[in-house]
């Protein structure tokens, strides 16, 4: 069906394929062409291993378009529609249907990682493409200090579809009518805070995770909700609805005395020596019970890397759980990135441990 202003209608003359993905095996099982009505017609026997998934893709100007897994002996209707879209790279804007920050506390060296999550909607009833010249379908600004950025995997993009360059995000994956979810990570230094990220776009909802349970968030009209916890870590959650354009997040975390005193020790350690080091703390910690006696403020936990990628592991699987039928894209997806987390995660615990 060709999706329209006026509605759907049959269209003739698109290439159809059924496809089976399975551990045991994947790959096209047959192909066909829509006919006069808009119809196609398979017959398979499953066979293998009983969860493989089938499903039907249908390529249109282009761009694929798929069906959702067919589970039912015989598939018909609505199981089996598969609605396609003319293309356009011009005129038809991409709102931010919902923004997402996450931000958490330093590692050993010092590195915050932002995860940042775009909600883009596409109101049209049109399939948007890139244009010419390099012209992406969307983009969006990264912060000033913002290293190492990345896609996080979630099965809804490819990775040659997000580039990063000259300080922004920019999206060259085709967008369909409606929501697509755009996930992506970078690190901050030491330095970054306090941080100001720009909204560019009007955003229906945005949503700031905190970890730091200090941070201070402002510039955007927040209302702080009940905190969220995941993979045994709490974030503090705040929320703003209909953020208008060309506002400013600034988001800072307040210097305790006893960050300073920890790195003033950590450079005379590095100047004096180990044993010049003790014999300072130990003094300190004399003198501090003598004058004050009061304790002194928690150094912020540092995360080890291990439960940083367990956390994303489970993440991962939480967000896959919850797609009531998942595409044999996101299903092959979600395995490759699982597997290269898991092997990520043998390499951070071989580190930790040191060697044997």
């Amino acid at each position: 069906m060709l999706g329209t202003a006026r509605g759907p209608r049959p269209i003739a003359g698109v290439p159809v394929v059924l496809h089976r993905v399975g551990s045991d095996r994947a790959g096209p099982l047959d192909s066909s062409v829509t006919d006069q009505r808009g119809r196609y017609a398979f017959r398979y026997r499953p066979t293998g291993m009983a969860e493989a998934i089938y499903f039907v893709s249908g390529s249109y100007q282009g761009i694929a378009y798929f069906t959702s897994p067919l589970r039912a002996a015989v598939a018909r209707g609505d199981d089996a529609l598969i609605t396609v879209f003319d293309t356009t790279s011009a005129g038809v804007p991409i709102h931010v249907v919902g923004r997402h920050f996450v931000l958490g506390v330093p590692n050993a060296r010092g590195r915050r990682e932002v995860v940042e999550v775009f909600e883009l909607g596409n109101d049209s009833n049109v399939t948007v493409v890139s244009g010419g010249a390099g012209k992406p379908v969307w983009a969006g600004q990264l912060p000033a200090g913002a290293e190492s950025p990345r896609l996080n995997p979630t099965g809804e993009i490819a990775p040659n579809a997000v580039r990063f360059e000259r300080g922004r995000v920019e999206l060259y994956a085709p967008m369909s009518p409606g929501a697509r979810q755009l996930s992506f990570a970078y690190d901050l230094p030491r330095d970054a805070l306090p941080l100001s990220l720009p909204i560019e776009a009007p955003s229906d909802v945005l949503e700031v995770l905190v970890e730091e349970p200090r941070a201070v968030v402002a510039g955007v009209r927040l209302s702080e909700v009940a905190p969220v916890t995941t993979a045994g870590r709490t974030f503090r959650r705040l929320l703003a609805q209909s953020v208008p354009a060309a506002s400013v997040l600034r988001i800072d975390v307040p210097v305790a005395i006893s960050d300073v005193r920890a790195r003033y020790v950590a450079a005379l350690a590095t100047t004096c020596g180990v044993a010049m080091l003790v014999a300072l703390v130990l003094a300190f910690g004399r003198r501090r019970v003598a004058t004050t006696g009061a304790p002194t403020a928690a150094v912020p936990r540092v995360v080890p890397e291990s439960q940083q990628l367990i956390g994303a592991i489970a993440s991962l699987d939480a967000r896959f759980e919850q797609k009531a039928a998942a595409t044999a894209e996101e299903r092959a997806t979600y395995e490759a990135d699982r597997a290269a987390l898991k092997r990520r995660l043998v390499v951070a615990l071989a580190d930790e441990r040191g060697p044997a």
